[in-house]
């Protein structure tokens, strides 16, 4: 049994609450409180799936399996931390207009082109991307990595996109541009990130 009582708590959602991990600084600990709501054990079936595939954790929590806890049970992912030892902050803060100091347009753009080839080339199929479920990771002073911490899921009608690289794709094309749309809505001023949707498309 682990006690959360004093843990950390990182952020909470319309369903988990997710919280540092009292016994590991690098991993957190999510926990379901809408007993109307509960998205863990679909999540983790997703999970499973990619760790028989292989695919490469570089840019997803990675998911331990589930603890108990005395708030019920919770579902156990690394957490991603700066190398200054802080825990990562959401890519949100780094794409404010008060954020944009903190992080280089060449940056920006790099990080998000890796992490948009990555979703691709290992097909990690979401419920929905959201900025809110992203987290940059600093490597060093002048390099980082963006870190997708929540949203693994197919909620489509017929998940066909499970078992299809080209439904894979497609499905990650259209909630790709629903995601760039977002951004440019909400941060209509980053032109860093209106050049970088220019070069998507070019692409496609």
């Amino acid at each position: 049994m682990i006690d959360l009582s004093q843990a950390d708590l990182l952020g909470k959602g319309s369903s988990r609450a997710c919280y540092v991990h009292p016994y590991d600084e690098h991993k957190c600990v999510k926990v379901t409180f809408s007993a109307s709501r509960n998205i863990t054990s679909e999540e983790l079936k997703h999970y499973r799936r990619y760790m028989k595939r292989g695919i490469s954790w570089d840019m997803i929590s990675k998911a331990h399996g589930y603890v108990k806890t005395n708030f019920g049970e919770g579902a156990v992912f690394s957490l991603a931390r700066d190398y200054t030892g802080e825990v990562s902050r959401p890519l949100e803060h780094y794409l404010r207009p008060d954020g944009l100091y903190l992080l280089s347009e060449e940056e920006l753009l790099k990080a998000i082109s890796a992490f948009r080839a990555y979703l691709f080339r290992e097909r990690i199929v979401l419920r929905e991307l959201k900025v809110d479920n992203l987290v940059y990771q600093r490597l060093n002073a002048h390099e980082g990595k963006i870190i997708l911490i929540d949203g693994i899921g197919n909620n489509e009608f017929l998940p066909v996109a499970n078992y299809s690289v080209r439904f894979a794709w497609r499905t990650l094309k259209r909630k790709w541009l629903k995601f760039e749309q977002r951004l440019l809505i909400f941060y209509p001023g980053n032109v860093a990130l209106q050049r970088l949707f220019k070069d998507f498309h070019r692409e496609l």
